[in-house]
């Protein structure tokens, strides 16, 4: 009897390859492990659909919310981007595919090691964040959802506030309207240090939606998360039969949906066999890397040279914007970032 194929990870990597490889290879057999009692981890991604078009005919069933424009608050002005922007919540991802895999297909609550997963399986997936980077600053983050006591009046995303910032690091504020009163909020703080109060940021986020004409109900939702901001290339574990997806997601944003279903589109075109997605995955990460390492070096003026600005600028530009997102910068808007750090 031939082994099954094991994906580690139920985070979005690991979720997206096991819905999109049922739908598009069911004779497949493999088995997804996640270490906690959920899919999704509790989490929340939002992209926008220009990001991923040959994609979102699959990605739609998994998308619990979705705007028709978004927008840019500047410190002098409002920029409105038309097109639709998305939002994929871990509950319904979790709901999703427990209803449409077999239950022999997720194993969830088991903290499986990569030693017995091999031996387990033909081989394995390890879609895990599992990886090492030599050089790097952090970005913390917090998201919150908040029942408000009177209406928002939104009826589209804010991505990035400027106008909600800090003196000593980036910060990107952006919220999201889930319905009359209640909003979807995403504090982000680029920081050298690994440590962050929490408690501060739970107060300034108070602060900034006072600021912005509104006052909490209630917090009905809270996640906090610390993550890598690279600075350097990712070390990862990938030896025996191992593929690891590990250190994939945009390098400044974290966003993975862009990168995981263009890999993931090609890894189903295949007749599934070890070699050949073993192939794919390298030359996935060769196609990308000179965007990449660009990506990392702007982590690097925004934390070490301290050029905040730079993100403004990125964001009120619309075809930047739309590159950026999708972690394809040309050489000539590599080159405007470049000039509007030296000369800004």
């Amino acid at each position: 009897m031939n082994k099954p194929v094991i994906i580690l990870g139920g985070g979005i990597w690991g979720c997206l390859l096991a819905y999109k490889l049922k739908e598009s290879l069911p004779d497949v057999e493999f088995t997804l492990y996640e270490e906690s009692s959920v899919l999704g981890r509790h989490e929340v991604w939002t992209f926008r659909e220009s990001d991923c078009l040959e994609s979102i005919s699959w990605l739609r069933p998994l998308i619990s919310k979705s705007w028709y424009e978004h927008r840019i608050n500047l410190n002098d002005s409002q920029k409105t981007y038309h097109g639709p922007c998305h939002l994929i919540d871990g509950q319904n991802i979790h709901k999703i595919l427990l209803e449409n895999l077999p239950s022999h297909c997720i194993r969830l609550n088991n903290p499986i090691t990569l030693e017995l997963a091999v031996q387990e399986s033909s081989f394995v997936i390890d879609t895990r964040e599992v990886c090492h980077f030599k050089k790097c600053s952090y970005k913390h983050s917090l998201t919150m959802e908040v029942e408000l006591q009177l209406n928002h009046g939104l009826n589209a995303p804010v991505l990035f506030d400027t106008r909600i910032s800090n003196d000593d690091s980036l910060r990107i504020f952006s919220y999201f309207p889930l319905s009359p009163n209640v909003l979807l909020i995403k504090d982000s703080c680029f920081s050298h240090d690994l440590s962050m109060s929490f408690e501060s940021r739970r107060s300034e986020i108070s602060s900034a939606i006072l600021n912005l004409g509104w006052r909490v109900e209630k917090v009905l939702k809270e996640e906090m998360s610390t993550t890598v901001l690279p600075t350097s290339k990712p070390i990862y574990f990938q030896e025996g039969r191992v593929i690891s997806l590990a250190g994939l997601s945009h390098d400044i944003t974290g966003c993975s949906i862009p990168h995981a279903t263009k890999l993931i589109e090609r890894i189903v075109n295949t007749s599934f066999r070890f070699g050949e997605i073993k192939e794919i995955v390298s030359g996935f990460r060769c196609e990308i890397e000179r965007d990449r390492s660009f990506l990392r070096y702007v982590n690097k003026l925004i934390v070490q040279k301290k050029s905040h600005h730079l993100m403004e600028f990125i964001y009120k530009e619309p075809e930047l914007l739309e590159n950026f997102s999708r972690g394809r910068l040309n050489f000539i808007e590599r080159s405007r970032i470049l000039w509007e750090h030296h000369f800004h």
